[in-house]
């Protein structure tokens, strides 16, 4: 379906009953919303769950940048504010959760529950090195690079060898993002700079990182969860920075019992 929201038709998906609680999914970068299909399968018979594509990603629309990740936060608002959702419980990864770390900080009370899997709160370190060359390849050659060099960083080398379908799923999920949309995307993060305000952070949250996570990597969420006061964290082992997908069994074991402990006995 196509929702219209902050002036872009976003491609989405709703799932589950009318009535349940509304559980919003928020994406990695150079991916679509069926990046959650392990997830909902588990939870739509007992949440209302919408899943969104990011805008410059599979057909969602493409405005003008350069973006924020505040912008990306109200997209999330204006959908909620389309659907007539005003409360949400939110899952975010990658870029997901610094989106959700934005939404977080400026519209507090339209979340309940409140998860961000293997994400950071600043640009520094290797990966301020690594999103500007990236930025540059894709602005030269295309989503190409893209292909080459993001499955070895999504996923542990453990996993790779044990389920190379998943390699052959993130070429395809690359490749329905556009060269517009993944620039902007990546310029918002390069201006990523949450650390220091986290502790405004009131929610009930839930941590989740891949043990082998090279771009948001273990140490910076253990941080993030010292610095958010109500903060759990999980790590997930063996798996990089998809967690979800790359050992499912063990991220649905920490994300399903904590969304279930917000609704009443």
């Amino acid at each position: 379906m196509q929702v219209s929201a902050n002036g872009i038709n976003f491609v989405c998906q709703i799932d589950g009953p009318e009535s349940a609680p509304w559980l919003t999914f928020s994406n990695s970068l150079n991916t679509n919303f069926s990046l959650w299909d392990e997830q909902v399968a588990l939870l739509s018979d007992r949440y209302r769950v919408l899943r969104y594509n990011t805008r410059g990603h599979d057909g969602t629309g493409t405005p003008p940048g350069p973006w924020s990740l505040e912008d990306l936060a109200s997209d999330i608002i204006a959908l909620w504010d389309e659907l007539g959702i005003a409360k949400s419980h939110f899952v975010g990864l990658s870029i997901g959760g610094m989106t959700g770390q934005a939404l977080a900080l400026g519209w507090p009370d339209r979340i309940s529950a409140y998860v961000l899997a293997d994400t950071r709160a600043d640009f520094t370190g290797e990966f301020a090195q690594t999103v500007p060359a990236l930025i540059d390849k894709v602005v030269a050659e295309g989503l190409d690079p893209l292909v080459a060099v993001m499955p070895l960083r999504w996923f542990a080398e453990e996993v790779r060898a044990a389920r190379p379908e998943l390699v052959e799923r993130a070429r395809q999920l690359i490749a329905t993002n556009t060269v517009e949309g993944y620039v902007a995307c990546a310029g918002a993060m390069t201006r990523l700079d949450y650390m220091d305000r986290l502790h405004k952070i009131e929610h009930r949250t839930l941590l989740i990182c891949g043990a082998q996570d090279i771009g948001t990597p273990p140490d910076g969420m253990r941080e993030m969860a010292k610095r958010i006061p109500n903060a759990t964290y999980v790590e997930i082992d063996p798996a990089g920075h998809l967690s979800n997908i790359e050992n499912p069994v063990a991220f649905n074991a920490a994300l399903i019992p904590f969304l279930d402990s917000f609704q009443a006995p």
